[in-house]
């Protein structure tokens, strides 16, 4: 009996600690958004795709593409919901950048960089371009988590689910 409880008090130390791990890391976000993996994160998008989450990757990589400039290298894509041959080659040089496999496949890793630089609000509503909004948006719709400035100098992440 004595063995039983000690197991059992073991097995709630350690669920206790990883309980807290889990819960750290989505503290830690509030500058550094990342995928919720529900939504459209939750599933995979390549070449032949068509989807209202394929219009929204397209939205993001337009927004990534107008705030990194010529260090990305991206071009405006046509939001069509189609996962064609330019949305292909924006995946790709996208997952290049970031330092993915350049497979042009939109899995869970590449939407956790995709949230994270079109959920991030590092830019001042009032001055901000439409591409930036519109990405941001599109990340929120989703399945990301996007940071939302609170006050002077706070973060807080939220997500639709």
């Amino acid at each position: 009996m004595k063995t039983l409880k000690s197991r059992l008090a073991g097995g709630a130390l350690a669920l206790a600690i990883a309980v807290g791990c889990a819960v750290a890391p989505a503290a830690a976000a509030s500058a550094n958004t990342g995928s919720t993996g529900k939504g459209c994160t939750a599933y995979q998008y390549s070449s032949g795709g068509y989807a209202t989450c394929v219009g929204y990757i397209q939205r993001m990589l337009n927004g990534i593409a107008y705030s990194r400039g010529p260090v990305y290298g991206g071009y405006q894509l046509a939001v069509d919901n189609s996962f064609g041959g330019n949305t292909n080659t924006n995946v790709r040089r996208f997952q290049s950048y970031v330092g993915l496999t350049s497979d042009g496949v939109v899995g869970r890793n590449t939407w956790y960089q995709l949230c994270r630089y079109a959920g991030t609000r590092s830019f001042a509503l009032s001055n901000a371009h439409a591409l930036q909004k519109s990405a941001w948006n599109a990340a929120y719709e989703a399945g990301c988590y996007v940071d939302v400035p609170v006050g002077p100098a706070g973060i807080k992440v939220i997500s639709k689910y």
